[in-house]
């Protein structure tokens, strides 16, 4: 080999591997470029309906439009009278395949955060939500620009939206799990989206050393599509089955409620979550482009394979919960014996119950709830120490509120209950009480998903002792309770 064919190899060699490296340093500068904006003070914590997170919006779609890629607005409170409405923003990259390009993986990041606030000495805080949502952003930018790139190897379409509301109740995700979207004017089911993936929170690889995704279990053979992944040197990906997390949630959430295939992408929960020193100087830029490269080797996979099939699995969080249920629960705090007459009064003691409950709504707003419940109570009085067992019929009235998917629900009830005493002992006596008593029941009760916490308060009306020589006494008595919906 001549001497001038070696220094031409040697010139391309050169020029290919400084095109790569331009081309990886590029892609991070982009990704900081993303990050910084989307987390900065101007942008004032991008809430959702303030003028900031409009700004947000307007940097989103520009991102978007410089990838080379149209977008459309949804729209999500459509009766909102603010002028700046709530809204995602959605892009849709067409697959190749004449027949699975009527497909969707939707790949979704929420760009709101929390806004700031002003405390009493007039200073502000900013929560920039670097890490929640700036990062899952940039990610979805970059997704854009690698699959348009290399879209004509695409067979389903891919539909990228930037998710507005998530921090008020999921309140973008939840509108188009409901209603779908507009693409080229037509309306795309929701039945037609194969998968969603939600990254949230994916600024912290270097610290986490891991990438979380979770809810694999709900898809068919999922290790076919990451099989052939590789993270990287020092770096794991872990797998979770089913996302079982009743508190808080993401974007995933309401999708996987409407049985579509939902997965959860993120590094974890090591960032300074809803604090405003979550700021882009921490973020791991360098972590995200390789999260970036590799969930795009996994929508590859997801988009090329025959078929994407939903195993029918789902987490009990993602089960609709209806309005009308049954549901059991236990109680423990304090009870106590009241005289009506005099100065003197008892001392509080022990209270403990269990039951079953039924709760049937009307509407939104109101609804019956009755059950069974058994109690044990004790109550240290002025001539004795009493001990008693009870079965306890309630009916109350309910005041309630709950989110859109019933996956939160708080309610104040109000109403009466009857007691049958079955047993009671004093020091000296049995059966010290009367058998029959009933009164007034107040409950306050928080509901996420399926499990309730609340507190239950009881006061008696009717005289608890059979003769009344200390003047009528009536039992109080306050409880916490924590429930299960069946």
């Amino acid at each position: 080999m001549g001497y001038k064919k070696i220094i031409a190899i040697i010139a391309i060699m050169y020029m290919v591997l400084s095109f790569n490296s331009a081309y990886a340093q590029s892609t991070i500068e982009r990704i900081k470029k993303d990050v910084f904006v989307l987390a900065s003070d101007s942008l004032m914590g991008r809430e959702t309906g303030s003028e900031h997170i409009d700004k947000a919006a307007n940097y989103i779609v520009t991102r978007f439009e410089d990838i080379g890629l149209k977008t459309t607005f949804q729209v999500i409170n459509e009766k909102s009278k603010n002028l700046i409405k709530q809204k995602n923003i959605i892009c849709v990259i067409e697959g190749n395949d004449s027949i699975l390009k009527q497909e969707y993986i939707l790949i979704g990041a929420h760009y709101d955060h929390l806004g700031f606030s002003v405390d009493e000495d007039n200073d502000t805080s900013i929560y920039n939500g670097a890490d929640d949502n700036a990062s899952g952003v940039a990610a979805i930018l970059e997704l854009a620009q690698l699959i348009n790139r290399n879209k004509a190897t695409i067979k389903r379409s891919v539909v990228l939206v930037a998710f507005d509301a998530e921090e008020t109740g999921l309140n973008g995700s939840s509108y188009m799990a409901k209603n779908g979207f507009m693409y080229k004017g037509n309306k795309v089911e929701v039945s037609n989206i194969k998968l969603m993936m939600s990254l949230d929170m994916v600024g912290y690889l270097k610290k986490s050393k891991r990438l979380r995704v979770v809810g694999v279990g709900m898809l068919k053979d999922y290790w076919q599509y990451f099989s052939s992944l590789d993270l990287g040197k020092g770096y794991d990906v872990s797998f979770k089955q089913l996302d079982k997390n009743i508190i808080g949630g993401s974007d995933h959430d309401p999708f996987a409620q409407a049985g579509i295939a939902s997965l959860y992408v993120s590094t974890g929960l090591v960032s300074p979550y809803h604090k405003p020193t979550d700021d882009a100087q921490l973020i791991d830029v360098k972590g995200i482009k390789i999260i970036s490269n590799y969930i795009y080797g996994a929508i590859k996979n997801f988009a090329n394979s025959e078929e994407i099939l939903y195993s029918g699995k789902s987490s009990s969080k993602h089960k609709p919960l209806p309005i009308n249920y049954w549901g059991m629960d236990l109680a423990f705090g304090s009870n106590q014996n009241y005289y009506t007459k005099g100065r003197m009064t008892g001392k509080t003691d022990f209270g403990l119950g269990i039951g079953l409950f039924r709760r049937h709504s009307f509407s939104n707003l109101f609804a019956l709830k009755g059950g069974i419940k058994y109690y044990y109570l004790e109550a240290k009085r002025y001539e004795t120490e009493v001990k008693y067992h009870t079965l306890s019929v309630p009916i109350l009235a309910v005041f309630k509120t709950n989110t859109v998917q019933n996956t939160f629900d708080l309610s104040l009830a109000l109403g009466g209950y009857y007691d049958y005493v079955f047993s009671s002992k004093s020091y000296s006596k049995s059966n010290y009480l009367d058998k029959h008593q009933y009164g007034i029941q107040f409950e306050l009760e928080m509901r996420i998903m399926s499990i309730i916490f609340g507190w239950e308060a009881r006061y008696g009306i009717s005289n608890l002792l059979k003769n009344d020589p200390y003047g009528r006494t009536i039992q109080q008595t306050n409880l916490f309770k924590i429930g299960y919906v069946f």
